[in-house]
């Protein structure tokens, strides 16, 4: 079944990884690659689930295609409560197949681009100084300008300056634009 799978994947083009059970593909698994996991939710040594469970434990984020030749709705209700984008159930059409694996791989590639800006933007948050980290913080609550600095217990000028350069560190243009990369950046790193 495998074996059957791998080719029809390569007849569509996509580059197959093959493993023959769950703690292979931990093993082998490479988060760098864009890509999509297609589980047999029985299978020898670990199931389809017992796998969604392990590659929660390992904060592996995959979109997961679960494939079943039993009709067990309640596994199949487990399974899309651990991630799981599709269910297929054997015999499946080769259609589905491949609109459940172009969807794994779109949702896969957006959630890695959105990644690769997440980091971006905490790595530019995190060349700010501790007084501009203030500045953010208030800016970003809506307080303005003169009373963040009374706040600070600084001039107006001087968070006008800090705020100048938060700006562009953070690589934005305006405040609304700041306050929209601060919302963006996880809470505890503002606060």
């Amino acid at each position: 079944m495998r074996e059957a799978l791998r080719l029809t994947l390569e007849m569509m083009d996509y580059d197959v990884v093959v493993s023959a059970t769950g703690p292979e593909f931990l093993d082998r698994f490479r988060p760098e690659f864009v890509s999509c996991l297609i589980a047999d939710l029985r299978m020898a040594g670990m199931s389809g689930l017992e796998l969604l469970e392990a590659m929660a434990d390992r904060d592996i984020r995959l979109p997961t295609i679960m494939i079943s030749g039993h009709g067990d709705v309640p596994a199949a209700v487990q399974a899309m409560k651990g991630g799981v984008i599709d269910f297929l159930e054997k015999p499946y059409r080769i259609d589905a197949l491949r609109d459940s694996v172009r969807r794994g791989i779109e949702l896969h590639r957006a959630s890695q681009q959105e990644e690769s800006r997440q980091q971006l933007l905490r790595h530019r948050f995190e060349r700010l100084t501790p007084a501009e980290r203030e500045v953010l913080e208030l800016t970003v609550t809506g307080l303005p300008d003169k009373a963040i600095a009374a706040r600070l217990e600084v001039s107006l000028r001087t968070v006008q300056l800090r705020r100048a350069s938060l700006l562009k560190k953070l690589e934005v243009e305006s405040r609304i634009e700041l306050v929209r990369v601060a919302q963006q950046l996880a809470p505890s790193t503002i606060d």
